[in-house]
């Protein structure tokens, strides 16, 4: 048992009138019933039970190595949680479904006469891109797709 468990655990029987005759049986006795648990829970339970806080515990007397043992393994629950098993992520599926997908399309085919001069662009990086001068005049960011599409050529304009 670590250190402070073990003073925390002394202090809290001194605050209650020694019941049993041998102090040393009550310790190892405590030891016993509290094998195994995390020295966070032992600390607790024993401020918990000095303090008055336990539900159902006398005021007047210590309490039992087996309700103390019942304690820090509630204590060691609070602190260790068990894992809770988590939602799958969504998935889509293509087709009625998936609204922003067939958009997505939409804008593919509007565009598909342009050249592609980059792909997975967000909106910081267009802004940058923009600023420095990187992107020809009347180039186009598709927000939707990431894609940067360079300007329409001469022949898609002649014929509009």
């Amino acid at each position: 048992m670590d250190q402070q468990a073990y003073l925390e655990l002394t202090r809290m029987l001194e605050g209650f009138p020694l019941t049993a005759g041998n102090p040393d049986l009550t310790i190892s006795a405590f030891e016993l019933a509290i094998q195994g648990l995390s020295p966070v829970a032992i600390i607790e339970a024993a401020r918990r039970f000095n303090a008055g806080l336990v539900e159902g515990q006398s005021a007047d007397y210590a309490p039992t190595p087996a309700r103390f043992a019942q304690e820090a393994r509630k204590r060691q629950e609070y602190a260790n949680p068990k894992p809770q098993r988590s939602l799958p992520a969504p998935r889509y599926f293509p087709g009625p479904l998936a609204p922003f997908q067939v958009r997505q399309q939409k804008r593919l085919a509007e565009n598909a006469h342009r050249k592609v001069l980059f792909e997975g662009i967000n909106f910081d990086q267009w802004k940058k891109l923009s600023a420095n001068k990187e992107v020809p005049t009347g180039a186009i960011w598709i927000a939707s797709l990431g894609i940067v599409y360079g300007p329409e050529s001469k022949q898609a304009q002649t014929a509009e």
